[in-house]
């Protein structure tokens, strides 16, 4: 066989070619590119492609145009993640230069002086010496260690001598360390150089690392290895539903897929999902956020990871959690992640635990709501972090996903089971990058469009309304993202929930610390409509409380004879509690026994005919004294803060308060409170209150006191209705929004704006969270234009109050002495209670807004619920003197019918239509003048 040696040549090129094309193309970086910051020395800072003297490089005459310019005892570790080649350097004596002095000094602790010379660009170093022309030409040793292990050593190297040149293999090696040392000498002179230092990878890019996060991550790798990672091994692996989403509409259909935890298939991340919504994180080599995806229209919210919080405990920030090293924040890919590291100085994870959703408040639900009380479906995920230099003080980070809705909440719990007392100053429960939805290449500090996702705590307050409410939830810009489309990058697309202040809270050994929750819920939709029955079937959910909706009077006297009248008044009609109205006589604070008998005694009669008790009490906009009230940070006295003044909770006034209100309703047996003014935020710069140490612990003080307060009225089962946005700490009620003197407006404009009152403020909320108005009784002035008593004079006024709040599902405050007054009176009311409570279910469901009042002509409202025998209820008001006769279309696509739909008007004869592609129907209605007219959907 005759092979010539031309065909065996290009036979071991062809392999070699191969083989090299196998392992793929090797990058090149230069190690003086990284962080310089992180390199470990004694004195003075590394300099990049300079000497430490900040002169040109150069050896032995030789110059060089890269390299690190360093000093003997310095360190240098370099995270290479097994993917690197080789290591190319070339090491020496940066040459000295004599410099002129006089030079400026720091002294050292051995007696040496560290010289320097300062001008407008800043300071230089010149050397350690005894004296500024003593500086000696040094002699230093050069190591070179992998993992660990001396890969290579030099002998005693001189200033003046050569370069040595090196080309070691560093392939498998996960750190790489630099080192320089002295020869024993001192360090006058010993001025190192790491010329041309060069590393040939492969993938994961190099990263400067410092010495303790090195020590961590070696713990960590550890606890990954030997415990994070064989609790995620026994995780399932998801199905695609839950990772594509369902293909149903969780607003019209039965979701019956649960919320489960599952494991990717490189067992570094962990996924929670439902089927609606999915939030993936990454385990190794700390836990952060890298996926928050939307299944309903698969939209990923998410462009880069930050830390899952931080905290500042004793005046030290910390992140917890996290990973380090994105290199665009325009978008995240996966094969990034194995690039990225641990943070310096974070939380580092050590465990995960996965648990059901535990309720957080035990509602007694004892009396008529449109939800039952039933356990919360779904999975928490805790995530257990610790810190090297706060040793027994762990932090936990928790998530709750509920099932069938796309929904997550989150906070975090602080553990202190060390020895001593810990400060935690301030901190973040989320961060997030989020995608941004708008290009706004021009746009200023205002007008931006906030990513669509709703955001909500329990720690809000201070209004009627979500968006007035929030206080923690703060859409950020984010320094990280440079390739925004907004020049001046001003683009708010990181979302951080943290506290206005404070909290400032002292946590004692053996305590714990828990955060406010936030709920964030991803909309598939820009749709108003859409976007406001999320929110409704949100409330429903987490707070069913809201959903109670009992009939009840404002009564404005505490005569014990007129009140036992009116709950006989209620027995009836049918309503269902009697409240105590403000300006009633009613003072909760008096505890004594013959207050305590005279309600008790009320409660007990009202009881006994089977209706509820309730009362008024006023807590802010109080004027107590210079020792009990809130004092102002502004000008340190008391007034011109919120509401004017008011009494701090945290003084021993308000330690009083909140106890003898809790002794009243044990004792009376009162059922339900209407706190005013409640707390809106007021700051108090007192130093002398006995609950609260400063300004910077007042406003979180004075909301835990005040949330647990509400948390213990709802357990206890009253109900509280609270002008005020408290509905995630119990709340059942708040104002609808309205303007209280347009109470004292005629009697006709009020039912218009009335009607608007409502349709305005059911978009985010269910019906049964807010309550309206009726004057029956002077309020705000007005006269008799203004007022409905006396009733049967006025009953066409109080029918139509009464008909299009009863027909919205908003109670309302029917302010007065009685509510009838002749027995014309009477039937009319209770024609109006029975058929508000034969569709009582579909009455208190979510609204579908057809069309604004104006005054001019045909205004209307639907309820809709798939759940019911009742799809849908449909309510139209004619205002105008005439009868109005007019063709309507009417969107069915919330009531869950598909193809056609059974129609009757009031107790009439049902019509069937067939629903257009678009699930609506076209159906011709008249509306007598100033009068109304109703439908029911099945």
């Amino acid at each position: 066989m005759n092979i010539s040696k031309k065909t065996i040549y290009l036979f071991f090129s062809l392999l070699v070619t191969l083989s090299y094309g196998q392992q793929g193309t090797l990058d090149q970086l230069n190690v003086s590119d990284l962080d310089m910051s992180k390199i470990e020395q004694p004195w003075w800072t590394a300099q990049k492609n300079r000497a430490i003297t900040g002169e040109k490089i150069s050896i032995s005459g030789k110059e060089f145009t890269h390299g690190i310019g360093t000093i003997s005892r310095s360190k240098l570790f370099i995270f290479l993640d097994g993917k690197s080649k080789t290591f190319t350097t070339e090491v020496g004596i940066q040459d000295s230069e004599v410099k002129n002095g006089p030079f400026k000094f720091n002294a050292l602790g051995d007696g040496t002086k560290l010289f320097y010379e300062e001008n407008s660009k800043g300071k230089t170093f010149v050397g350690i010496a005894n004296t500024e022309t003593s500086i000696e030409k040094g002699s230093v040793i050069f190591i070179i260690k992998g993992d660990d292990k001396i890969l290579w050593k030099s002998k005693k190297i001189k200033g003046g001598e050569q370069a040595v040149s090196l080309n070691i293999s560093v392939k498998g090696i996960n750190v790489l360390e630099l080192i320089v040392e002295d020869t024993g000498d001192g360090v006058s002179g010993d001025h190192a150089i790491w010329a041309n230092a060069k590393l040939m990878f492969n993938g994961y890019k190099p990263q400067i690392v410092d010495g303790n996060y090195l020590n961590r991550m070696k713990v960590a790798d550890r606890a990954f290895n030997s415990k994070l990672e064989p609790l995620i091994k026994k995780l399932p692996e998801p199905t695609p539903q839950y990772v594509d989403g369902i293909k149903k509409d969780w607003l019209i259909d039965n979701i019956s897929l649960a919320s489960k935890v599952f494991r990717s298939k490189n067992n570094k991340e962990i996924t929670i999902s439902n089927g609606l919504v999915s939030r993936t994180f990454r385990i190794t080599p700390n836990c952060a956020t890298v996926d928050f995806k939307n299944l309903v229209n698969g939209e990923s919210l998410l462009r880069g990871v930050s830390p899952e919080a931080m905290v500042q405990i004793d005046d030290i920030e910390y992140q917890v959690g996290g990973l380090d090293g994105q290199v665009e924040y325009g978008y995240l890919k996966k094969e990034w992640l194995e690039q990225m590291w641990s943070p310096k100085n974070s939380f580092q994870i050590e465990n995960f635990r996965i648990e059901n959703i535990k309720p957080r408040l035990d509602w007694k639900n004892k009396r008529w709501a449109l939800e039952e009380k039933d356990d919360l479906k779904g999975k928490e995920l805790i995530f257990e972090y610790a810190h090297s230099d706060l040793q027994n003080v762990k932090i936990e980070v928790h998530y709750e996903i509920y099932d069938g809705i796309p929904l997550i909440s989150k906070w975090i719990t602080i553990e202190n089971n060390s020895s001593k007392e810990v400060i935690l100053n301030n901190f973040k429960s989320e961060i997030l990058a989020t995608v941004e939805p708008e290009s706004a290449v021009e746009r200023g500090e205002t007008g931006w469009e906030l990513p669509n996702i709703h955001v909500e705590s329990d720690f809000a307050f201070h209004a009627m309304s979500f968006k007035g409410s929030n206080q923690v939830v703060n859409w950020e810009k984010d320094p990280r993202y440079t390739s925004q489309t907004n020049y001046p990058r001003l683009m708010p697309c990181l979302l951080e929930c943290k506290l206005p202040i404070g909290p400032n809270e002292t946590i004692d050994k053996g305590s714990n610390f828990e955060s406010f929750r936030v709920w964030e819920m991803p909309f598939d939709s820009y749709d108003k409509q859409r976007k406001g029955l999320a929110t409704n079937r949100f409330y429903n959910l987490v707070a069913p409380w809201t959903s109670e909706n009992p009939l009840f009077l404002h009564l404005t006297t505490t005569d014990e004879n007129k009140v036992k009248a009116a709950i006989d008044q209620c027995v009836d009609t049918g309503y269902e509690m009697v409240i105590l109205s403000f300006g009633s006589g009613l003072n909760m604070e008096d505890i004594s026994d013959k207050n305590i008998a005279k309600f008790k005694g009320l409660a007990d009669y009202a009881h006994s005919k089977g209706i509820e008790l309730g009362g008024y009490s006023l807590l802010s906009s109080r004027w107590i004294s210079d020792e009990v009230d809130v004092i102002n940070p502004e000008t340190g006295k008391r007034g011109g803060v919120i509401h004017g003044s008011s009494p701090c909770l945290n003084s021993q006034w308000g330690i009083d308060y909140f106890q003898k209100l809790k002794t009243f309703f044990e004792k009376t047996g009162f059922d339900l409170l209407e706190h005013d003014g409640s707390y809106p935020g007021q700051l108090c710069a007192s130093t002398t209150h006995v609950a609260h140490k400063n300004v910077e612990d007042s406003q979180w003080k004075a909301w835990k006191r005040i949330s647990n307060f509400y948390k213990w009225c709802n357990e206890k089962g009253i109900s509280l209705n609270i002008p005020d946005w408290y509905y995630l700490s119990g709340s059942t009620k708040n104002g609808i929004g309205y303007r209280e003197v347009n109470w004292s407006l005629p009697r006709e404009r009020q039912l218009v704006l009335g009607r608007q009152n409502i349709y305005d403020g059911t978009w985010d909320r269910t019906p049964s969270m807010s309550w309206t108005f009726v004057p029956l009784t002077q309020y705000h002035g007005g006269g008799a234009a203004a007022t409905i008593e006396p009733l049967n004079d006025h009953l066409d006024a109080y029918e139509a109050h009464m008909v299009q709040n009863y027909g919205s599902g908003v109670q309302a405050c029917y302010r007065g002495p009685r509510l009838y007054d002749t027995e014309r009176t009477k039937e009319a009311v209770i024609d109006i209670v029975e058929w508000y409570k034969t569709y009582r279910n579909i009455l208190n469901s979510p609204i579908v807004h057809l069309k604004r009042a104006n005054g001019r002509e045909i205004d209307g409202i639907m309820h809709v619920n798939p759940e019911l025998k009742e799809k849908g209820f449909v309510q139209f008001f004619n205002p105008t003197a005439t009868s109005i006769k007019k063709i309507v279309k009417i969107p069915l696509y919330y009531t869950g019918l598909k193809t056609t739909a059974k129609v009757r008007e009031q107790e009439g004869k049902s019509k069937e239509y067939i629903l257009d592609r678009g699930y609506n129907i076209t159906m011709e209605i008249e509306v007598p003048a100033n009068g109304n007219t109703w439908f029911v959907i099945e």
